[in-house]
């Protein structure tokens, strides 16, 4: 890990003060005590020090407070002002003690008085490593975020918080494409502080991998990414991976990601699992997109409707979409031609509800399919759904009947809860039983069982917080202890170590 950590880079430091005994001495204790720092530069005055933070941007600057040209605090608030995230540390003299401790309001990290201990350096050396940590972790995350939600980012800012050379990327998703209309429930995953490669996924079901290139030595990429899949796969489930066989430079991180989701997007098929490497795709990825073709659907399925031939439309839509799932049309495609089903029915169905509540039915039908079978079960449901209304038990839509499901998560939170088990167990459809948790619960299904085992958890750990987190997690339904701490973080802002040791 410490040989990984010395690869990938150290917390840049400027010094500056106008002795060149005392810069050889501050250089050298930073040099042999301070393992997570590089000297990039010295200063003889404030300005010169000044100038060197604006050309290389350090990390860390330690400065003198007597210098000329520019003293050493008005140098801090200089450096403040134009780049907040700069650390500074003030060295002083005894008779400068109360001026260089007033610094502080200037954004002084801290301050040494001279002559300076290698233990007293040493120690504010570390403490402000930790808060570069956290800083560090804290921008790519940020950084990964935007590029992952298809925004731009800063070329240089990227490779000053991504500090390898060289990484490998690869995205896994399990069943549909993240949700674009109701997406309030989804929980964003972010790795540790304390893992060195970056992982993130935009909702639960997904998580996106950047890997140092040192990182992997005993394992290709390829070999790595298929065990992980092959760990990660569960019941009723279909996983699609998506990676880039071959390294690439820092600078192209955010063309990479880019591709690795347009890929995911593209080839994203219901129900089929798929392991797809970017570099031996062709260059052009387009989905076509016939419009005669389906017009030609879209007339044959109006005719029927205007029949009334219902049973022969429902067969008809099944046939379509088996064909399509054959000939491997993505769920982008599939969704499209769905909605203007969906949309031709309502035009025949004067019950038919309104069109937002079709559009969060008609996303969870694709979200949570986990085959071709039951997406086309969903997608019938929630076409003719109003046409069946009336043969359901109304008791169903119903308070006490949603504490009926609410009670069963809970007493089953240690099994692998899906929306397909519960929907077994209750008798009722994916689309409806999604119904009821947007109007009762104002949540996904995914999201409130999630809730439910973060609270759970919190529970343990209050009752016990010396519990290894590989139980708590078995205990509250997660066979993965490294994607319990992940979703515990995203969920409650501390890894579970933090959390108990805070209860301790």
């Amino acid at each position: 890990m410490q040989a990984l950590e010395r690869m990938m880079g150290m917390f840049k430091v400027i010094i500056a003060d106008d002795e060149p005994g005392a810069l050889k001495h501050i250089r050298s204790i930073v040099e042999m005590k301070c393992p997570d720092y590089e000297v990039i530069d010295m200063a003889e005055n404030g300005m010169e020090c000044l100038l060197k933070v604006r050309e290389k941007k350090p990390d860390v600057v330690i400065t003198d407070v007597k210098m000329p040209l520019m003293n050493g605090v008005d140098v801090v608030e200089a450096i403040k002002e134009e780049f907040p995230d700069i650390l500074s540390v003030i060295i002083s003299g005894y008779q400068e003690f109360e001026y260089a401790r007033s610094a502080i309001q200037s954004g002084v990290c801290d301050y040494i008085l001279k002559p300076v201990l290698p233990s007293d350096l040493q120690k504010t050396m570390d403490k402000m490593a930790c808060i570069l940590k956290q800083s560090y972790y804290q921008k790519r995350n940020s950084i990964v975020h935007s590029l992952c939600n298809g925004k731009n980012c800063d070329g240089e800012l990227v490779k000053r918080f991504f500090l390898f050379q060289r990484y490998y990327g690869a995205v896994i998703r399990k069943n549909g494409l993240p949700r674009r209309f109701f997406g309030s429930g989804n929980i964003e995953i972010f790795s540790d502080i304390n893992e060195i490669m970056t992982i993130y996924g935009r909702d639960e079901m997904e998580a996106l991998y950047i890997i140092p290139e040192e990182l992997l030595y005993v394992k290709t990429f390829e070999q790595y990414m298929v065990e992980i899949l092959k760990n990660s796969k569960e019941e009723n489930q279909y996983m699609t991976l998506v990676y880039k066989k071959t390294p690439f430079s820092v600078k192209h991180l955010q063309e990479v990601i880019s591709d690795i989701y347009r890929t995911l997007d593209t080839y994203s098929v219901v129900g089929l699992n798929q392991v797809i490497d970017i570099d031996a795709l062709p260059s052009s990825r387009e989905v076509e997109f016939d419009y005669n073709y389906i017009n030609t659907i879209l007339e044959k399925l109006e005719f029927m409707l205007k029949e009334q031939q219902l049973g022969e439309t429902k067969r008809y839509i099944k046939h379509l979409f088996s064909k399509w799932k054959e000939v491997r049309k993505p769920q982008l495609w599939m969704e499209n031609v769905a909605r203007q089903i969906l949309f031709l029915v309502g035009k025949y169905n004067q019950n038919s509800s309104m069109f937002i509540e079709g559009e969060y039915m008609l996303e969870d039908s694709f979200y949570y399919s986990a085959s071709l079978e039951e997406l086309i079960d969903n997608l019938l449901e929630v076409m003719f759904k109003d046409l069946k209304e009336t043969e359901k038990n109304l008791n169903i839509d119903s308070p006490e009947f949603f504490e009926m499901i609410q009670k069963y998560i809970k007493n089953h939170i240690t099994d692998a809860l899906s929306l397909q088990s519960v929907c077994k167990h209750f008798g009722l459809s994916q689309t409806y039983m999604s119904k009821l948790f947007r109007k009762y619960e104002d949540k996904t299904f995914n999201h409130y069982v999630t809730k439910i085992r973060m609270e759970r958890a919190t529970e343990l750990m209050k009752t016990d917080s010396k519990m290894f987190v590989k139980d708590i997690a078995a205990l509250v339904g997660y066979n993965d202890q490294f994607y319990f701490s992940r979703i515990f973080r995203s969920y409650i802002g501390k890894c579970p170590t933090d959390y108990m040791e805070e209860l301790q």
